[in-house]
């Protein structure tokens, strides 16, 4: 799992997270208490099977790797590789999958009684060194052409149709605040594609946006982002490519 999730990181240039045997616990553990209790989620409830702590971060003190700046991601998926690449896709959990400043990452996979549970713990370093900020897709990398636009929280406005486009993101590193001025993702053409802003939660350091329908398999896309980082005006443009 640490490998599919370090070649995933590699492609857009994102610094490779190392593995901790403490981090893998906490992981494998939390996805053993999701599978044995046939829940969802980040928290534990004291009494339940495998209880290990309510939060990622009591459950990371549990195992020895205490004060971590930490976050989690969970799915239910049929193999742990599948689980990793299943997350990926989702703009909130590619957050921090995609960080520049995560330096360890920990994974668990558990099946119990016919149920599955993947769970990645990522730990952040923000005074890492890591590029100025990293791009998903990555200038000129192919990506599917759809995404089903399911995801808890919600990215998408209540109503909005499904199947969309594959979400594109930047990520900044140093924590800087950066706001959405204007979005624009053109096709090879120059048209227009309409596309949704998702909505900043949790950290203020990345902007993404999903485009509203499938793209077109084997079209090239210009993305151009104009930005407020850190109170100072910014552009971002680049382009990738749909498979076919």
């Amino acid at each position: 799992m640490l490998r599919v999730h370090n070649d995933l990181r590699a492609a857009l240039g994102a610094p490779a997270v190392r593995g901790d045997d403490r981090v893998n616990a906490a992981a494998r553990r939390h996805a053993e208490y999701l599978a044995r209790n046939a829940v969802g989620g980040h928290d534990e409830t004291p009494g339940q099977a495998g209880f290990t702590g309510v939060s990622v971060r009591d459950r990371l003190d549990a195992q020895g790797y205490a004060g971590a700046t930490a976050s989690e991601v969970a799915i239910s998926s049929g193999s742990g590789s599948e689980g990793v690449r299943s997350l990926w896709v989702l703009p909130y959990h590619r957050l921090g999958l995609m960080h520049p400043h995560a330096v360890v990452a920990g994974w668990g996979h558990a099946e119990i009684a016919g149920r599955t549970a993947t769970v990645g713990v990522l730990v952040y370093d923000f005074a890492s060194p890591s590029p100025d900020r990293v791009r998903s897709p990555a200038a000129g990398q192919r990506v599917p052409a759809t995404w089903s636009g399911d995801e808890a929280p919600d990215v998408l406005p209540a109503g909005a149709a499904r199947p969309v486009g594959y979400p594109v993101m930047v990520v900044f590193s140093n924590a800087r605040p950066v706001g959405l001025r204007s979005a624009r993702l053109t096709d090879a053409s120059g048209h227009e594609v309409a596309h949704e802003v998702v909505p900043q939660l949790y950290e203020g350091d990345y902007v993404a946006i999903v485009p509203s329908a499938p793209l077109r398999p084997g079209e090239r896309y210009r993305v151009r982002l104009e930005l407020s980082l850190a109170g100072d005006p910014v552009v971002d443009e680049w382009e990738f490519e749909a498979e076919r």
